[in-house]
């Protein structure tokens, strides 16, 4: 979900909540046909026509899919950008994934590099939805407070997620900690613009 091409500045939090999840589903399926069709041509219009015709994958504006691989248009400077509402969390959410990728590396054994690449994983995620939130426009509050819901549960998933590597590989508790401590201040900034948020709407 790289763009907002939305229509539906009128929707609340938990209609939004309801079509991202349909979208999980369409990007999900969208990756699951890729591989037989990585050397067709004209492979992604082929797969958005197979996925159209599944009824429960087909998105409620029929002629616009959530997602959007193309670049961000919108022509903003980088400087315009990080002035944005929660673009230090975008920052610091990609800090943190960045020490993460270094413990992963060097205090991580084959034994448990698949579930820290989990951990690469949602962090990815984790960036992903605060980019999606800081480009969604603020006559859109249902759409970022979703988002916002969004990102507490994949810090909270990540969270749970280092500690129980901290269980069964010790030599990485001490940087684990400093790295949780960080998504707790990330967890923090959240609470407080979806607070700030919920605010604007009453």
């Amino acid at each position: 979900m790289a763009n907002n091409h939305y229509n539906h500045n009128d929707w609340n939090e938990f209609q939004w909540e309801n079509e991202i999840r349909q979208d999980e589903k369409r990007i999900s399926r969208y990756f699951q046909e890729l591989p037989d069709c990585i050397d067709l041509p004209g492979e992604e219009d082929y797969i958005m026509k197979k996925l159209m015709g599944m009824p429960d994958l087909v998105p409620t504006k029929a002629d616009s899919f959530l997602f959007d691989f193309d670049d961000d248009d919108e022509g903003l400077s980088s400087a315009e950008w990080r002035s944005r509402r929660g673009a230090d969390l975008y920052e610091q959410a990609v800090m943190i994934s960045l020490r993460w990728n270094s413990v992963l590396a060097s205090q991580l054994d084959a034994a448990m590099f698949r579930r820290g690449l989990s951990v690469t994983c949602l962090f990815g995620k984790l960036i992903s939805r605060t980019v999606d939130m800081v480009n969604t426009e603020d006559n859109m509050p249902g759409l970022k407070i979703s988002l916002l819901k969004r990102i507490l549960h994949d810090i909270n998933a990540l969270v749970g997620l280092l500690r129980s590597i901290t269980v069964s590989r010790r030599n990485a508790i001490a940087n684990i900690d400093i790295i949780c401590e960080q998504l707790q201040s990330c967890r923090e900034k959240t609470i407080d613009y979806l607070q700030e948020m919920k605010r604007n709407q009453a």
